[in-house]
């Protein structure tokens, strides 16, 4: 591994002279080029290595289509309460509210609208507007006989008999002008 490098002398223990510094300096360069050596026989290993994810990636999405919205046994687990769930089968033209009811019946719990997005989209549910949180509570909150809002974010079935808290508004901090004298 170090047969490529020149030998150092015992000039280092002793008085750091030019010619110390200069041995350290190419044991230096050697050792960069060592390092680029390495990388240049990693890139196609690499390159290799990123194809395959993406394949397998794809594989899993073709299953996945082929199979319906059920967790595959091959994907990696987590410790996420969406993934251990059996999924509940949705009709294929259901709504987003559909979707977000099942999801909610799987886990068994209220969830953050940020896990509910996230589940929405690993199931391929297209999201109302730009696709973002807001839009989703919008539809929840449209649909009061179905979810409720059990604190800031997080939504639960009505089915489930669990308090509403209601929105509160933030105060808005308005800038004094400083009054120039």
């Amino acid at each position: 591994m170090y047969a490529n490098l020149p030998p150092m002398s015992n000039r280092v223990g002793t008085h750091k002279t030019r010619a110390a510094l200069e041995d350290l300096e190419a044991w230096a360069q050697a050792t960069e080029r060592e390092i680029e050596e390495i990388r240049a026989q990693m890139l196609p290993l690499e390159q290799r290595m990123s194809a395959a994810r993406e394949r397998l990636d794809l594989i899993r999405r073709l299953i996945g289509l082929a199979d319906g919205p059920k967790q595959q046994p091959s994907a990696p687990r987590t410790s996420s309460p969406l993934k251990q769930a059996p999924a509940t089968k949705v009709p294929p033209m259901a709504t987003l509210e559909d979707h977000v009811e099942a999801i909610l019946s799987e886990t068994g719990e209220p969830l953050h609208i940020s896990a509910l997005r996230e589940a929405l989209i690993k199931r391929g549910v297209p999201l109302p507007g730009r696709g973002d949180e807001a839009n989703v509570i919008v539809r929840l909150r449209r649909d009061e006989a179905r979810f409720t809002r059990t604190g800031r974010g997080t939504y639960a079935l009505t089915a489930w008999g669990m308090p509403t808290v209601a929105p509160t508004r933030r105060k808005k901090v308005r800038r004094r002008r400083a009054v120039k004298a």
